[in-house]
Parts: structure tokens; sequence; C-alpha cells
């Protein structure tokens, strides 16, 4: 056991997992009260969460014969929980903490109202976090203990949110909040769909969205449901790629050589990592590439781009992104008998068939030509990837958004500090 208990609190993440499941395997009888008076957090953390795991099975495998949630030991639970100091945890066992918590209920039954409005209170001022995972957690646990203040403020961060990811994270827990709405932001809620229909992702996506409004809809009172029936019912609109980025306005037409000694002189430190990430939303980065597994997929990943591009390569690949095209991404123009031009990426065969991708933002919506109606193909000199992104940013974000990029998504990077 104490071979056990000394890996629960091991550096390496694998080995305190292993440690942990080795310990559900031992009779609780055996290490409940050391887990409820263990001191450290890190091996309090697991122990509390192995503690909830076996004394009750979670609620898709609870059987009506099965003993019911033991709200005592959830109170023990709790208590041993609230007695490790946020202040003092790194991010990682800052997650596992919110997971534990979660899990006590999850396993253990909700929480009484004295509970209740005593977590509320502890963990409304922690969001938001520093972190999208953090914050993702805490929106969860708040929407959970219905927080008064939470349809205000997960709003405000949905509002602010620069990837579709993130968005979705703060608008899948915000569907079941039923406390603290007011009607304008009930409307901004679900206009937010509106917007989600320009998403993009696998055959499931637009479902999973749906099922989101729909379970939205159901927490709404008769009144509600008919002062916002105009956009319960809105039918959501296609945008193009200019009208995604009309919002931003010119500051300067960028040069490479321009750049290139303003972004090395930034990078050697003093950059905010936030504020890159939130560009690499606004200046549309995040609509066709993934970075740190957030963004669309139609474009090459941008996560090790530091281990393969210098400061010109990558500035030379965003400014004159025609300069150089991978075949892997490389756009075709095809010429029709009939003289029409179809230029983009072949998504599809099917039979006779080519279904072309014309909209690097749409990369469901296909041009179909038929290989009989074709003329010519061959092998486009204009890049699907759009000129002028950074022309909407100053140089301090164009710095920053750089600093994002070649970091790998580590926010205690160099470059930040």
């Amino acid at each position: 056991m104490n071979f056990i208990w000394r890996h629960l609190a091991d550096k390496d993440r694998a080995i305190r997992y292993a440690a942990r499941v080795a310990l559900e395997w031992q009779h609780p009888a055996w290490w409940e009260n050391t887990a409820l008076d263990e001191k450290e957090p890190r091996k309090a953390i697991a122990a509390l969460v192995a503690l909830a795991r076996v004394s009750n099975k979670d609620e898709f495998h609870r059987k009506p014969t099965d003993p019911k949630p033991d709200a005592a030991l959830q109170g023990r639970i709790l208590a041993a929980l609230d007695r490790i100091e946020w202040s003092k945890l790194g991010n990682s066992d800052r997650l596992d903490l919110m997971r534990a918590y979660t899990l006590a209920f999850t396993r253990l039954g909700p929480p009484d109202e004295g509970t209740r409005r005593r977590l509320t209170a502890k963990f409304d001022p922690l969001f938001p976090a520093q972190t999208r995972e953090l914050n993702a957690e805490l929106c969860q646990m708040l929407v959970y203990l219905q927080a008064p203040s939470a349809a205000a403020r997960l709003m405000a961060a949905l509002r602010a949110a620069p990837t579709q990811e993130e968005q979705m994270e703060y608008a899948r827990a915000l569907r079941v909040l039923k406390t603290g709405w007011t009607l304008p932001l009930r409307e901004e809620y679900f206009r937010w769909f509106l917007k989600a229909d320009n998403f993009k992702g696998g055959a499931s996506l637009a479902g999973f969205i749906r099922n989101m409004k729909n379970d939205a809809i159901n927490t709404l009172s008769e009144d509600e449901k008919t002062a916002l029936k105009p956009v319960l019912e809105a039918r959501p609109e296609r945008k193009s790629p200019q009208e995604l980025l009309a919002g931003r306005q010119l500051v300067k037409e960028w040069k490479v050589n321009e750049l290139v000694p303003t972004v090395e002189r930034g990078l050697k430190g003093g950059r905010n990592f936030e504020r890159g990430r939130k560009l690499f939303g606004a200046a549309g980065c995040a609509a066709c590439h993934r970075f740190d597994n957030d963004g669309a997929a139609v474009g090459p990943d941008l996560t090790s781009v530091a281990g393969r591009f210098s400061v010109r390569d990558l500035l030379e690949s965003i400014v004159e992104p025609s300069k150089e095209i991978s075949d892997q991404y490389g756009a075709v123009a095809i010429r029709k008998k009939n003289g029409d031009v179809v230029t983009g990426r072949v998504g599809n065969l099917n039979g006779d068939v080519l279904m072309v991708i014309e909209n690097m933002f749409a990369p469901n919506d296909f041009t179909n030509v038929k290989r009989q109606d074709i003329e010519s193909m061959q092998p486009s000199k204009v890049s699907m990837m759009p000129e002028g992104l950074l022309n909407s940013l100053k140089e301090d974000e164009i710095q920053d958004l750089a600093a994002f990029l070649l970091s790998r998504g580590d926010r205690n990077s160099k470059m930040f500090r």
C-alpha cells in the first residue's frame, strides 16, 4: 500500500494514473481514512478521486437495486477537497481538483442547498482562469451549481472566445442553465447558433449543435419562447471569407522584409500569449488551420510550425501565400468546354464527377464538375489562402500572433516572459 500511495504524487501523469487504478483495486476500508486525511494536495486529489469512484457507480451504470449514494461520505470528500488551497496549485493540479469535485457529484449525487451555495461562492471568483482548459471545467461547474452570475459571465466568455471549439464549450454548458438569464442574454445566446452554422467539422457537427439548441429551448418558459420566436425560427446565412473578416479595419499593407526584423525583435520577450491566441481566431487563421487542437482542418496543422519554419518562412507563407504552394493543399484550375473556369481543391471523386471545394471557408460546399465537360485541368498558381490577413493587425499584434504560432501552445515560453 505504501508503494501505491507514494506514486499517487509522481511527476509522471501516467504513473499517477496507474497508482490510482491500483489503489481502487484495494479494499476501501484499508485506505478510506488515509485518503480523507491526506495533506499533500496531489496525493489527496488522486486518492479522493479513487474513493469517489469505488463508492458508487456512475449514473449510466447504476441500477435501481444498487445502494443509494452516501451523502455523509460525499460531505467528507468535499470537506477534504475544500482543504486543498487553490492558490498553491499549478494548472495541471487545478484541473485534477476540478474533476475530483465533479466526480464527487456524478458518483455521490447532487449537493444540498447549503453546499451548493458554499461551492458557488468558492468557484465564482475563479472564473475566468488563465487557460482555456480550466475555464471549460469552471464553466461546467458554475452551470451545474446554477450560479446566479453564470449567464452573464459565460456569455461574455462566449462572446470573446476566438475559436469555434472554445465557443462550443461555453454554448454546450449554457444549454442547461436555468437561472440568471435576461431576455437580451437569451436572444444573444440563440443568435450564436446562427453563427455556428458557419462552423466546420465532421458530418455530425450540425446535428450536435442542433441538439444543443433543442436542449436550451427546453429550458425556456412559454413566455420566453413567444418573445424569442423570431430568433428561434431565423434561418442561418452562409458567409464568405470577406464577410467573416469584414469587422477588422485596414492598418497597413505589410511587406515581408519590413516584418521580419519587427517580429524577430518581438520574439525576444514580453509577448502576450492570450492576445496571440485570440488573434489566431480574429485574423481568420482558425477558420482553416488547426493549432493545439483548436481550429478547422482544411489547411495544414500549424502546431508544429516552429520546427519547420523560420520567422521569414512563416511570414512569407502568410503575406505571400501564392509564392510557394504545397502540393498537398494546392488548387486546380478546371476549364470546362463551355468556357467556365472552376478553381479549387478536389475534395472527392464520385464516379465521373469531380467534387471541387471553391471556398475553403465552406469546405462542405462542393461544385460538381463532370469529367466529360472538362476541356483542361492544371495546377492553379493562386493559393487557396487569401492574401492580406495581416493587413488588419498592428505591429505589436503581429508580434503576439507570431509568438503564439511559434510557441507550440506553450504559454510558459520565454517569448511571453
